[in-house]
């Protein structure tokens, strides 16, 4: 179904499809629609001809692969206002490259990728658009990568706590973090088990540094919180001189 006034309002507001022209977005608009999902239910199955991708209009999607032996390994979690599986149109196979499941009850629009990719054709400010987001989202799959080949289950989940609090340059004052999905869900997202995660959860809160009530959590001391970490940078250099020598070395 074609979206309508409403939902033109809410789709059209996101930056991936803003910088469309009026006659564009209505020919997307007209091979795009709206699907609700119940909570577990699956939206694709990793294999599947990529021929849309989507909006999360209320609700959560996990991206998730599943081995051989039937364990699940969380690759992605997606809430309100967020794309999923764009990417999908610009590859050589056109599958999607993982299953994914909604968590709870969720609300979809969903978009024709061939229409969309056409369109593109026609604005440069939608091309770099998507651009900007497909490089955001290589950016963190890299530094996850990193996390998990250097880091132990201790540093990760602190530094998702630490990233996700609603005030992440305070180290003086608490700071919080409210958990959009199950702790299950968070800790195979994060590589770690689930008896692991209440580990750590448990210790941290023996240390004074956190308190959890329901399904948030306090940071009561960022400072320390950030000293576990090693206070270091996304790309895990503690301070700037390196870089500051190999861009002379450029120059």
């Amino acid at each position: 179904m074609a979206l309508n006034s409403l939902f033109y309002k809410e789709v059209r507001a996101h930056h991936l499809f803003k910088c469309l022209s009026d006659e564009c977005f209505q020919v997307i608009s007209q091979h795009s629609g709206l699907i609700s999902l119940k909570k577990n239910e699956i939206l694709y199955e990793c294999g599947y001809d990529a021929s849309h991708f989507f909006l999360v209009r209320t609700g959560q999607i996990t991206l998730f692969q599943t081995s051989l032996d039937g364990n699940e390994k969380i690759v992605d979690i997606f809430g309100s206002g967020q794309t999923f599986a764009e990417t999908s149109m610009f590859t050589e196979s056109k599958c999607y490259p993982v299953n994914a499941r909604a968590t709870c009850d969720t609300d979809l629009f969903y978009f024709d990728s061939e229409k969309f990719k056409s369109q593109l054709h026609l604005s440069s400010d939608s091309c770099f658009s998507m651009l900007a987001a497909m490089s955001n989202r290589l950016k963190n799959q890299t530094q996850e990568i990193v996390e998990l080949s250097i880091h132990d289950a201790q540093y990760r989940l602190v530094n998702y706590l630490l990233e996700h609090s609603c005030d992440q340059n305070s180290n003086s004052c608490q700071a919080l973090v409210k958990l959009s999905t199950t702790k299950s869900l968070l800790a195979s997202r994060l590589s770690i088990t689930p008896e692991t995660f209440s580990r750590i959860l448990s210790r941290l809160k023996k240390q004074d540094l956190i308190t959890i009530k329901d399904d948030v959590i306090t940071l009561t001391d960022p400072a320390k919180l950030r000293q576990l970490v090693g206070c270091c940078t996304g790309n895990g250099i503690h301070e700037g001189g390196k870089v500051r020598q190999i861009l002379r070395f450029i120059a």
